[in-house]
């Protein structure tokens, strides 16, 4: 259930608090080819991630690493509002 502009609208909304993770040279994140910046996709409901259970639209999981040197414990608290915040403004917007 991949939606390209919601997940873009996560993702530029996260992009304003924390670096957002680059493909490597194999364009791909955590082993996974990317579908847009920052973005993979799973078959979600065959391996029963928590964002298959509702049928819900509209979802994501986000990772936010608090190991990354780049990062702190806050900025990834703030990162995780963005993700809501991104989202439900995109959902009111549609």
């Amino acid at each position: 259930n991949l939606k390209p502009e919601f997940q873009k609208a996560v993702i530029e909304g996260v992009a304003k608090v924390t670096h957002i993770a680059e493909a490597d040279s194999d364009g791909r994140l955590i082993g996974e080819k990317i579908e847009q910046f920052g973005v993979i996709a799973y078959p979600c409901r065959e391996l029963g991630l928590c964002m298959s259970l509702t049928g819900a639209e509209y979802v994501t999981t986000t990772e936010v690493y608090p190991d990354s040197p780049r990062a702190t414990p806050e900025i990834c608290t703030v990162a995780q509002v963005a993700v809501i915040v991104s989202g439900l403004d995109f959902i009111l917007q549609v």
